[in-house]
């Protein structure tokens, strides 16, 4: 049995959901002013490194999607109950991922900055590194410092939705094979 375009779609979708999550998910910019002059510095981390909940959400995602697609081309048509928890799987780690957003205009979120008596050879990255503490995420904008979700974030998103569709719109039975006499 070959791959038809929805095992085809089904499986480059996964592995965009796979992919997405070495990207950049979070930032954190901070305006920094020094002897060469006023500049922006931007740190940036994956899924992997800053939430349990999108990793555990990427990996639901690539796993439901290989999980199909090995049990159609091994067995041929996937149980309707099983196509049906696949997609149930699809729609928690979509909302594991949204889920892990928190929004805060308050500087009262924010994370506790321990100052030290010595030269900080990198305050921005410091700064940063305190707004960065996996699994304890809040957006927060002021001047001189954004703090939010990253274009690898929605990347991920949109992959997983896309997932989703493909498995839905593939059914239990992908790509049928003609009746042959």
């Amino acid at each position: 049995m070959g791959l038809g375009w929805r095992e085809g779609a089904v499986t480059v979708s996964g592995l965009l959901v796979l992919a997405s999550a070495f990207l950049p998910w979070w930032a954190v910019s901070v305006q920094v002013r020094d002897a060469g002059g006023t500049h922006v510095a931007t740190y940036f981390g994956s899924a992997w490194q800053m939430s349990s909940r999108w990793t555990a959400a990427v990996l639901i995602v690539f796993g439901a999607a290989a999980l199909w697609l090995v049990w159609r081309l091994v067995r041929g048509r996937v149980p309707g109950p099983v196509w049906a928890v696949l997609l149930a799987a699809v729609a928690i780690a979509v909302f594991l991922t949204l889920d892990q957003r928190d929004a805060s205009g308050e500087w009262l979120s924010a994370p506790t900055i321990e100052l030290s008596l010595g030269p900080d050879p990198d305050p921005a990255g410091s700064l940063a590194a305190a707004w960065m503490q996996r699994d304890d995420l809040n957006a927060y904008a002021s001047d001189g410092l954004n703090i939010g979700l990253a274009w690898g974030f929605w990347t991920g998103f949109t992959a997983m939705i896309l997932t989703g569709a493909s498995l839905a719109l593939a059914g239990p039975e992908g790509t049928r094979t003609p009746w042959r006499i």
